[in-house]
């Protein structure tokens, strides 16, 4: 018989947090759960101290593997290989330096038997260093509600963490990530999701926390890559709507939030380089959508345009600076939600 539940978790250079991660996992209300973990070749001792924390817990030790990568792959084929390994009638995902309370997998599992749901939602709880925020994450009554939603990146968050998700979604051909997508796969991995389920249900308890204090996160660091994976991230989106026969109702739809994801990166990125590179992308959506972004966002692009490089490096560390000295949630929540949450 298959394990109600798996719960996968790539590890890479996890070191200060996979106690803490693990530890929550095994400490689950929730029994019937098989443990995939997958080291993408990690150089730190996080997968001996993993192996240390299963030898704690001998009544989930059977039920938990480790699949190693020779080499890094990357976070694309950490969770594809996850995916086919993974047993379960549901899957969860969790990463290597977050955690979740102990009532979540059987809160959630129960809620999607009880409703006949393909995938159930909860909400974040964001932890920086010094406070947390709650995330809610928001879902609605139309499945088509809840594509769009998805796609904008707005109120709906596209996290593959706080979700418990019908195995057979995963491993559809539709939804599988390209090896080389390591920035924005949960985002192309859900809208896919999204797309094909039928039912989303959301219990409303805060249960995944999020961790902002990992210096050494993907997000955390914008270089080449990321310009690259956005321009492909939304390529594969247009094939996907094109093969759904959706062009004519998404097409406009979709011009804002990919504007939305090129001036987060002009913005988050500190290479002059990489602003003159990148300038060009997407410029038809620039000139349709321009006017609804925010005023430090229409202000990059307005730099970046008239090649005015420089300043825009200046504008970059001003608003940098106004946000490490804006202290209240709401601000730090804007920050997490519209650049970390890909």
């Amino acid at each position: 018989m298959n394990p109600k539940v798996s719960i996968l978790v790539p590890v890479y250079k996890a070191s200060a947090f996979i106690e803490k991660c693990a530890t929550s996992l095994f400490n689950q209300t929730f029994a019937d759960i098989e443990y995939v973990f997958v080291n993408d070749a990690t150089p730190d001792d996080s997968i001996g101290k993993l192996q240390e924390i299963i030898e704690r817990y001998p009544n989930r030790k059977n039920n938990t593997r480790i699949i190693n990568h020779q080499t890094n792959r990357g976070s694309a084929a950490s969770k594809s290989s996850a995916i086919e390994a993974a047993n379960g009638d549901y899957i969860s995902f969790v990463d290597s330096d977050d955690y979740i309370d102990a009532e979540m997998i059987e809160a959630m599992y129960n809620k999607a038997l009880k409703e006949n749901a393909d995938v159930v939602v909860c909400n974040m709880i964001i932890e920086f260093e010094n406070n947390s925020v709650v995330f809610n994450d928001l879902i609605f009554d139309k499945p088509e509600d809840n594509f769009l939603n998805m796609i904008l990146h707005d109120k709906t968050s596209s996290s593959m963490c706080n979700k418990l998700i019908k195995s057979p979604l995963y491993k559809q051909p539709d939804c599988k990530i390209p090896e080389n997508l390591n920035y924005c796969e949960d985002w192309h991995i859900m809208t896919r999701i999204y797309y094909f389920s039928n039912k989303i249900v959301k219990t409303d308890r805060a249960f995944y926390h999020y961790i902002q204090y990992n210096s050494g996160s993907i997000t955390k660091t914008i270089n080449r890559m990321h310009f690259e994976n956005i321009m492909l991230f939304w390529k594969l989106f247009d094939d996907f709507i094109k093969e759904q026969n959706i062009v004519g109702k998404y097409q406009q739809l979709i011009e804002l939030p990919k504007l939305q994801s090129k001036v987060r990166l002009l913005l988050g990125t500190n290479s002059i380089q990489l602003r003159k590179e990148f300038a060009n992308i997407f410029k038809t959506e620039e000139l349709h959508c321009a006017k609804q972004l925010r005023r430090g966002e229409k202000l990059m692009l307005f730099l970046v345009r008239h090649k005015q490089f420089r300043l825009s490096q200046v504008l970059r560390f001003y608003l940098l600076a106004k946000n490490r000295n804006t202290r209240t949630t709401k601000k730090k929540l804007a920050l997490v939600t519209h650049l970390a949450l890909y």
